[in-house]
């Protein structure tokens, strides 16, 4: 028998979670920046977590391109938002077309995502999308346990399906994208909203 419960685990009392887990609770997905520079020391223990992603059969299939730059982040931004506004999605056209809408959200760091297309370790693709997914998680999680803010980048796709290659190393595609920085607000400002209900089962 399958008997369905609340989502609401006793670990969403923040205050009762070890630091690991007061992490994965605390954290938002940040969509306004301070344009202060993030050191590169910093940029790098985000990666290094990322690194450390777990992947099927161990295979990291990942490659990772940051950018600091910001004609190049404006450039991405633009090409992205272009492809936005051709998507022939009502609502994703109307996201593209807006003047004030920006992709990156203006942060000062810009981090692609792509993966492999052949796993190198079996020859087949298996799993490089999850595997990549993980590792962003994985980044998510360091940057804000570091007092960064940050937030996965999925509308960046719309552009990758016009340009499979875009800013991808050979035998790679670009997957998503992830942008960080120093979050110009408080988000955890307002508590968190429940979590949906009618997610979890037992079989006990």
């Amino acid at each position: 028998m399958i008997a369905r419960r609340s989502s609401e685990m006793p670990l969403s009392n923040v205050s009762g979670a070890n630091e690991m887990l007061r992490v994965i609770l605390e954290r938002r997905s940040v969509r306004k920046y301070k344009p202060d520079d993030v050191a590169k020391k910093d940029i790098e223990t985000v990666l290094q977590a990322a690194l450390y992603a777990p992947s099927g059969a161990g295979a990291e299939p990942w490659h990772f391109t940051v950018i600091t730059d910001k004609k190049i982040i404006e450039n991405f931004d633009s090409r992205a938002r272009a492809a936005m506004a051709a998507s022939g999605i009502e609502r994703i056209e109307t996201i593209g077309k807006s003047p004030h809408y920006r992709v990156f959200f203006g942060a000062p760091v810009v981090i692609l995502i792509c993966g492999e297309k052949t796993l190198r370790k079996t020859g087949r693709h298996l799993s490089a999308l999850a595997d990549c997914s993980a590792a962003i998680q994985n980044m998510q999680l360091a940057a804000a346990s570091i007092g960064l803010g940050a937030c996965w980048i999925g509308l960046v796709r719309y552009l990758f399906e016009r340009d499979p290659a875009f800013m991808a190393p050979d035998g790679y595609e670009p997957l998503f994208a992830l942008v960080m920085g120093h979050p110009s607000e408080n988000v955890n400002a307002e508590p968190r909203p429940p979590r949906r209900e009618g997610t979890i089962a037992w079989l006990e």
